[in-house]
Formats: C-alpha cells, structure tokens, sequence
C-alpha cells in the first residue's frame, strides 16, 4: 500500500482553494456541488484539494490560452477520477466490504512515519485543516477501494506462461542494451569564415592539440572542459553522460567504442568544430534471456489486464449509475 500511502500525504498537505478557470489571484473558496454520484455529490473543495499540487506545476508550465486548455483538460481527469472512485466505492459497500480497526492503523502509523514525529504530523494537519477524523475516513474509503479493485480485478486477471513467451519472441528489443559508453567532450568551434569555406581552422586545431599534449602529461580533464569547451557540457567538466553505439556521427562513433576506458581521443573534426573525448566507462551490449524477463513481462501484461478489465467494469458500472456533472 506505498502508493496509498503517498497518494495520501498529497492529498491531506494540499489546501483547500478554489481553482476556476480564471485562476485570480483574490480567488475565494466556494464549496459547490461539482458532480453528482447517484445518492452523493462531489464538492469543488473536494475537487481542489487534488487540483492544488498539480495546478502550480502546470501554471509554471504554461501560459496564456494553453494555459486555460491545460487546466481544464487536468480538471476533467481528476473529477472523472473521483468520480469513478466514489462509484467503486459505493459498490464495495453494496458488497459488504469493511476495513478492520486494524488495518487502518497500520496505514495510519505508515502516514505517520513520513513526519519526523507526532508534533510535526499535528502541526502539518493543523495548517492543511484536516482533522485525524478526516484522516482515518479518507483512509477507510481509499484501504475499500484497494480491497474491492484486489476482490473484483486483480484477483480474476490470470496471464499464462505461453502469453509470456509469446510476449518475450514478439518484443526482443525491449530487453536488449545496446553497446554504451560513458564520455566526456571538449569543443572548440571553428570561426565562421573557415565554416563558410569549409576550410581547416588552423588556430583552433592547434589548441585543440595543445589540450591534448596537456592530458597526456595529466592534466585534469574536466578542469580543461571547464576553462576551455564552448559547449554545453562545459560546465559540467565536458560530461557527456551515457550515449549508446550509433548516436554519435559515424567516423566519431566508430574511434569513440574503440578506445578503452579512461581513453582519451585524438583531435576529432566535425564541420563547425574539433572535439576531444575522454570514455570513463564501457558496458558491453547485452540481452536478457527468458527466465531474466519472466517476471518483467509477467508484470507488464497483468498490468494491462487489469486495467482493460477494470475499465470495462467501470464502463458497465457507470451506464448503470446515475451521474451528472455540474
């Protein structure tokens, strides 16, 4: 139940606020009746608590009218959420599902265990404006829901071991690494006269040689990057990071697999520049057999049936339910 839990930690440190799609910065909290779930209702506040987070992301993201659309697209998914969260759980109390005493606690002491200690937990429920009665009966709803999704969908969703196979022989590049090296990379670009006539930058080269005459004598790769590179790896020392065989221009690639780890190139030329690379780390290509991927696909597949089983059960749950969206 991790993801309850962090699911939950979200949801009781949001605040309340109103979230319209004017988004004034004066906005008041107006608890209005959003949807209606067949005998229950679903409130704005309700809405915002989950839209809160999620909100100052996408304001950091987008502007204007993209915006707008962003924030209504949002809106839309999370009132479809809780509204197909409600309906699962007013079925799982049409079957008599319950939640003991106990495994409340237990989720309880879970949610607790993020804060440093119990002060901090109270002083954090105080300034969100939750009550530990609030809590536990979000907790009862959502430990419900687990119970009826694991009862309803998990529970009747088998993959036998030829989907498997089947899976492994149909997808055999999703369980293969490609030959990839960890570089790093000093530029020095040509000056646009020499790029222009596609001539030989003959000061720049000659630089370039002088930073590799420095490193074969010891000097420290990564400072010359930083005091020399006009790239944007610069100021990280020249790191590259990870790149794998076939993403580099080809003359470049093929010297780069060959040299060793801790391997520094020669001065390599480009059109507009003159690189030097350093490869710190090789890992071979690989391929994981059959029984390495077992479980991963096991996963992968039960994961999709469960969400095609759960979605058609929600679609006839629905056409039997009473909705209505404000």
């Amino acid at each position: 139940m991790k993801k309850l839990t962090v699911f939950l930690l979200g949801l009781f440190l949001s605040v309340f606020v109103t979230v319209s799609l004017a988004y004034s910065e004066d906005r008041q909290l107006v608890d209005r009746v959003v949807a209606v779930v067949n005998d229950d209702v679903i409130t704005q506040s309700e809405l915002d608590l989950l839209f809160r987070p999620i909100y100052e992301q996408v304001k950091a993201a987008y502007q204007g009218s993209n915006l707008q659309e962003e924030l209504e697209g949002l809106r839309l998914k999370l009132l479809n959420q809780l509204i197909e969260d409600r309906l699962v759980y007013q079925e799982a109390v049409k079957l008599g599902i319950t939640v003991s005493d106990s495994e409340l606690q237990e989720e309880m002491a879970q949610f607790k265990s993020q804060f440093p200690d119990e002060a901090q937990f109270e002083n954090e429920m105080k300034k969100a404006g939750v009550s530990q009665t609030e809590i536990e009966k979000r907790f009862r709803e959502r430990i419900t829901i687990m119970k009826l999704h694991q009862g309803m969908i998990r529970s009747k969703v088998m993959i036998a071991p030829t989907e498997i196979e089947e899976y492994y022989k149909a997808h055999p590049e999703e369980f293969s690494t490609k030959e990839r090296l960890n570089v790093w990379c000093i530029t020095l670009p040509k000056n646009e006269e020499t790029i222009k006539k596609g001539m030989m930058d003959e000061e720049a080269k000659r630089k370039a040689a002088d930073l590799i005459a420095k490193i074969k004598q010891g000097a420290d790769f990564g400072k010359l990057a930083q005091e020399n590179s006009k790239d944007s790896y610069a100021e990280k020392g020249g790191l590259m990071g990870i790149i794998h065989r076939g993403e580099m221009l080809n003359h470049i690639d093929q010297i780069l697999f060959l040299l060793p780890e801790g391997g520094v190139s020669e001065v390599l030329e480009t059109e507009e520049a003159y690189h030097i690379f350093k490869v710190s780390k090789k890992e071979r290509a690989s391929q994981k057999t059959f029984e390495e991927a077992r479980e991963e696909i096991t996963e992968k597949l039960y994961r999709k049936k469960a969400h095609e089983r759960f979605t058609t059960w929600m679609d006839e749950l629905k056409k039997k339910s009473y909705i209505s969206i404000r």
